[in-house]
């Protein structure tokens, strides 16, 4: 898995994507600088940032490089390398901390993606179709069906913020919670306990995920989605990146003909759902984030 990984990442590097955007804005000079970005891997593999980067540079005439595509973790080491203006992640404590420790400025979201319920062929809960998450859950509890849930922030925390709201208790002698660091054990775990769980619809759609003989049962429920935020370099820890480009940019991902492109981008390629969900922000056209002031941070 470590070395797949390691692979994805060398090949990100040495790619160079195009940027692009939609219609109507006003073109930046051919000198600005290239966007040299971080990218959790999701972006990367169904090919939307690929995408997202055309569409700015066809507005713009700026590109963005893509620096690193991966896991959190190992775009977070290259992060901190330097010579990266832009990153963007799921939220979690991770990119949080990276403004907590100065090494990041202006975390926003700007993006959802989505988890499905998995549970096994006969679906012993009764579960399969029904889009209310809640609803579902309540019936995987009366029925004391096992269920396994990773203990990433992603999984878990989506879970949780389900649960607790709802007053809805998974029996504990049926739960599994896995604390290594292989996600995608979280299946074949499943399968081996003929137990429901909690993953991302994309690449289990796709089959980035192994199958295990387990069948989708619950999709389409808001409460199933995770932000994604953007935050650009502090160039008070990293002398000499290109912060003012990084916030164009960042500005025109949260921009609401972005978010309505976001919308739509590779609905029916999968299923009848987007890849990828908009989140409702400010018109960042109209209201361009306040330039960088920040300079006191330490090292």
């Amino acid at each position: 898995m470590k070395s797949q990984q390691a692979a994805c990442i060398l090949i990100c590097s040495l790619l160079q994507v195009g940027v692009a955007r939609g219609s109507g804005a006003t073109t930046v000079p051919a000198t600005q600088p290239a966007i040299r970005c971080a990218v959790i891997g999701g972006m990367f593999f169904t090919g939307f940032w690929d995408a997202l980067a055309q569409r700015y540079e066809k507005q713009t005439g700026v590109h963005v490089d893509l620096v690193v595509a991966g896991p959190k973790g190992d775009i977070t080491k290259v992060f901190k390398q330097g010579n990266v203006d832009l990153i963007t992640m799921h939220a979690s404590d991770t990119i949080i901390n990276l403004v907590a420790d100065g090494y990041a400025l202006d975390p926003q979201p700007w993006m959802r993606n989505d988890l499905v319920i998995l549970g096994p062929p006969d679906d012993p809960a009764g579960i399969k179709g029904m889009t209310d998450a809640a609803a579902a859950l309540k019936k995987i509890a009366a029925a004391k069906a096992p269920f396994v849930v990773h203990s990433s922030l992603g999984a878990q925390e989506v879970l949780l913020n389900i649960l607790e709201p709802n007053d809805i208790t998974l029996d504990p002698d049926h739960t599994t919670v896995l604390f290594d660091d292989q996600q995608r054990r979280v299946l074949k775990v499943a399968g081996e306990k003929h137990a429901y769980t909690l993953v991302g619809r994309v690449p289990f759609r796709i089959g980035r995920l192994p199958n295990e003989g387990l069948v989708q049962m619950v999709q389409g429920d808001p409460r199933l989605r995770r932000p994604y935020l953007v935050a650009v370099t502090n160039p008070a820890k990293m002398p000499g990146v290109h912060t003012a480009e990084a916030r164009r940019f960042a500005a025109f991902m949260r921009d609401s003909e972005t978010q309505a492109w976001i919308a739509g981008f590779g609905r029916g390629q999968i299923d009848d759902q987007p890849i990828f969900f908009p989140v409702v922000v400010p018109d960042a056209a109209s209201t361009p984030l306040p330039p960088c002031t920040q300079t006191s941070i330490k090292p």
